[in-house]
């Protein structure tokens, strides 16, 4: 008879859970992103809503989202503004991206760092990105090629472009937050803009954003952001560079980026701080426009001196932005506070002069590793 009671008991208490479960779902909605941007001493506040829709229903091709923004003094005030012209609750732990307004990221970011930090619903693992010459809700408005929703969208940009060019590095809210929480350290944070088509605007990664202390204070263009990334402290796999056609300058030769390692070391010489970097990196050739014969033992090596001074040209461009910037993006404050603290200790209060004095050393060593299936170039016939 007690079994019997306990069982009762337990579906009953199965069905009520179940029952406040749907009840919840159906009173909540799904912001897959947000954001904020601050204009005229106001924060903007938008987020982009899944509609649930049927694929009947959605035959027509319409958006499967909407955005809503409302604007307030605080941040926490516009977000929840938003329920004045929305009765359901924002599952915020469903986001995936997170956007900075220009106007924001070059204004103080503490209150609004204040307000994602503390906030339990809010994925510390979400990607963070900086909008250019376009709010955060054109940005959520803006309906994407071949994807459904302009959040999930952006996210995939940033996976698929890293693995198959290489150039911007993804920066998720954790790593930000430690940035500007760690000393000797800086956040960079790629650019998501919107270019002007015939077939409509379409969404565009270019450039990223640098910061220092609690503001965005510049840019780093392609080729900076690619010499960036080439400094991670993390093994870095995929890309395309291209470099000149060996004796002929005018033709180009498409290498790919397999895997590439940095070595960073600071050394202190004197009233100098020297930082030597060693990259070992090796990829493949992927492609040439010209009918030239580049497999040879002779041409080979050219091919990797050449991959080396393009590298290193690349990583010389980083470096001398984030200097011009003060802006120490790369960690060597960082590096120094970690391996010598009694150092850090005189120099860390002043390291963001320190550090545009910081002289690298960089050394270059890349591998070709294979040429795909063909040996040689096509050739047409005569």
């Amino acid at each position: 008879m007690k079994k019997h009671c306990l069982i009762m008991a337990m579906l009953l208490l199965a069905v009520t859970a179940a029952g406040c479960g749907t009840t919840e779902i159906n009173k909540s909605s799904i912001p897959l992103g947000f954001g904020a941007d601050f204009k005229n001493n106001q924060v903007i506040f938008t987020t982009q809503l899944a509609i649930p829709t049927s694929p009947e229903k959605n035959g027509g091709g319409g958006p499967q989202f909407i955005a809503q923004s409302a604007t307030g003094a605080t941040v926490a005030e516009a977000a929840r503004r938003i329920s004045l012209t929305s009765s359901q609750y924002p599952l915020w732990s469903h986001s995936s991206l997170m956007l900075w307004g220009e106007g924001l990221a070059q204004s103080d970011l503490s209150q609004f760092m204040d307000f994602v930090s503390r906030n339990r619903f809010v994925r510390k693992n979400i990607q963070v990105v900086v909008t250019h010459k376009a709010s955060v809700e054109e940005i959520f408005n803006t309906k994407p090629i071949a994807t459904p929703y302009t959040a999930t969208a952006i996210t995939d940009l940033l996976q698929t472009q890293e693995t198959q060019l290489g150039i911007y590095t993804p920066i998720t809210l954790i790593q930000v937050i430690e940035r500007f929480a760690e000393p000797g350290i800086e956040p960079v944070i790629p650019i998501i803009t919107v270019k002007k088509a015939a077939q409509g605007n379409q969404l565009l990664l270019e450039h990223m954003a640098v910061f220092r202390d609690r503001r965005m204070v510049g840019i780093l263009t392609e080729k900076e952001s690619r010499g960036y990334r080439f400094l991670s402290p993390r093994m870095i796999e995929g890309g395309l560079f291209t470099v000149p056609f060996p004796g002929q300058p005018d033709k180009k030769v498409t290498l790919e980026m397999s895997r590439s390692q940095a070595k960073i070391k600071p050394l202190i010489q004197g009233q100098n701080i020297v930082i030597r970097i060693e990259i070992s990196a090796e990829g493949n050739f992927y492609e040439q426009n010209s009918s030239g014969d580049l497999f040879t033992l002779t041409t080979f090596k050219k091919l990797e001196k050449l991959a080396d001074q393009e590298i290193t040209s690349e990583i010389n461009a980083a470096i001398s932005k984030a200097q011009s910037l003060n802006s120490d993006i790369f960690g060597w404050g960082k590096l120094i506070r970690q391996t010598d603290p009694e150092l850090w200790k005189q120099i860390g209060p002043e390291w963001p002069q320190r550090f545009t004095d910081v002289q690298p050393e960089i050394t270059v060593k890349y591998q070709l590793r294979r040429s795909y299936l063909r040996d040689k170039s096509f050739v047409f016939r005569e």
